[in-house]
């Protein structure tokens, strides 16, 4: 990771042997450790540190970008040249100009968790997952898991006088355990900015042979439509997919989200909330984008009402707003995308999100799944880890992976209650998304496994 001091000196080197004060430079400086786990042991350690150098020039618009996996003179100037040559041959783009001045706070994490987190000792990692692998020999179990710490600092300079850094770090565990005959189980933990304590790292190996256990010797069940109990795991997938489909400035102002032509109008369920905003405490993320904006709190639906997509500078010059600060590197084919997201519940949360459940399932997991129309927010995909039939109210038992083919505008508009255990989780496909766990009804599945 680069102090304030070395990551300025660095953008510094740049703007001294750039031609033109219009350059931009993305800096990225990232340290950390991880263990990987199988067959209910230790079996890989992996230390990382890289630097990333991001530069963009521009020249009578047209633009030109570059990377360099260095930071000496030689190495910053060749990717400076790099950049000159490629915004020759680049078509001209109408984007705005590169920042001139700093906004408000950086945000980020303090500098001193955050290396405390790059640190992180492995030995430190073992000693908090050996219980947890005792124990899960002990019945037999086959025991997978991935435990990463990491640190970075994020700049953004240009050399017209803006000038923005801060440092982002996380900790995170998941394990997956398999349990003979047909039984798997997975549970995970993340925090940002902070390490996962002892009892929350027992705990995930807890939920993961628990679910494991208590999935053996699964059952068939038809395909059809089930009133679904979706644990954050799960929703936090849908969450991310209606996000990546929904919330930018491009898809709305293309007519390709299902907030195009919407706003103020009821697009989701009442009881459902989503907002991005970088300074809750569970994120404390970066308050700047990648056109060093400040990234602003952003309500995106409201008690079910959609009140608008985040944006940058491009999409906002074009739709007529103000930035968000959600910019992306430029130029950004695909546009802004949301960065903290939250899913809160409106209205009074339900503990027991089971009770008054005739019959549906409960997913831990949902696995490959893909989208196949952005604007209901088609995706299919398969449960995993951990599928379960509800009866009156309470599991009966565990049944067969099922595959399914579902809205997801459907799916947030038919939410039948709302769990009041909101955590931090990591999609599939990356990012986090602050969810509780949810009830919704008509879940559609298409067809079943044999596992």
């Amino acid at each position: 990771m680069l102090s304030k001091e070395r990551a300025h000196g660095i953008c510094a080197q740049v703007f001294e042997q750039s031609p033109t004060e219009d350059v931009e430079v993305l800096l990225f400086s990232t340290r950390g450790n991880s263990l990987r786990i199988a067959e209910c042991g230790p079996s890989e350690q992996n230390a990382l540190e890289e630097i990333s150098l991001q530069i963009r020039v521009v020249r009578e618009g047209r633009q030109g970008r570059a990377r360099a996996a260095s930071v000496d003179p030689a190495s910053t100037g060749e990717a400076l040249d790099t950049a000159l040559k490629a915004a020759v041959l680049s078509p001209p783009l109408e984007l705005p100009p590169l920042a001139s001045k700093s906004g408000g706070g950086d945000g980020g994490q303090e500098e001193e968790s955050v290396t405390a987190l790059a640190e992180h000792p492995p030995a430190e990692k073992i000693a908090q997952v050996r219980e947890y692998l005792e124990a899960a020999r002990s019945e037999g179990l086959a025991v997978t898991g991935f435990y990463d710490t990491e640190g970075a600092s994020v700049t953004y300079a240009t050399g017209r006088g803006c000038f923005r850094h801060a440092f982002v770090g996380k900790a995170r565990f998941s394990s997956t355990v398999i349990a003979e005959p047909g039984g798997a189980g997975v549970a995970g933990a993340v925090r940002q900015g902070e390490p996962l304590p002892d009892d929350e790292v027992a705990e995930v190996g807890r939920r993961a042979m628990k679910k494991a256990l208590d999935s053996r010797d699964p059952r068939e069940l038809e395909p059809g439509e089930y009133v679904v109990l979706l644990e954050p795991k799960a929703a936090g997938d849908l969450v991310m997919f209606l996000a990546m489909a929904g919330f930018g400035a491009r898809g709305f102002l293309d007519g390709r989200s299902f907030l195009s032509g919407r706003i103020g109008t009821q697009v989701l369920s009442e009881k459902l909330t989503f907002l991005d905003d970088a300074g809750d405490p569970r994120f404390r993320g970066l308050r700047f984008d990648c056109e060093g904006q400040d990234r602003k709190r952003v309500v995106l639906v409201e008690k079910g009402i959609a009140k608008g997509p985040v944006w940058d500078r491009p999409t906002a010059e074009e739709g007529g707003t103000s930035t968000t600060g959600h910019a992306g590197p430029q130029p950004s084919v695909s546009g802004p995308n949301v960065s903290n997201l939250i899913l809160r519940a409106e209205g009074e949360a339900t503990k027991d999100l089971m009770e008054g459940v005739e019959r549906g399932l409960l997913v831990t997991q949902f696995h490959y799944t893909n989208l196949i129309d952005p604007l209901p927010v088609t995706v299919t995909g398969m449960t995993r880890n951990g599928t379960f039939l509800i009866e009156n109210g309470r599991i009966t038992g565990p049944v067969r992976n099922l595959r399914f083919t579902q809205s997801l505008v459907e799916t947030f508009s038919r939410v039948r209650a709302v769990g009041d255990d909101g955590r931090l989780v990591e999609p599939f496909f990356g990012g986090s998304v602050v969810t509780p766990s949810l009830l919704c009804e008509g879940f559609r599945f298409t067809s079943s496994t044999e596992f």
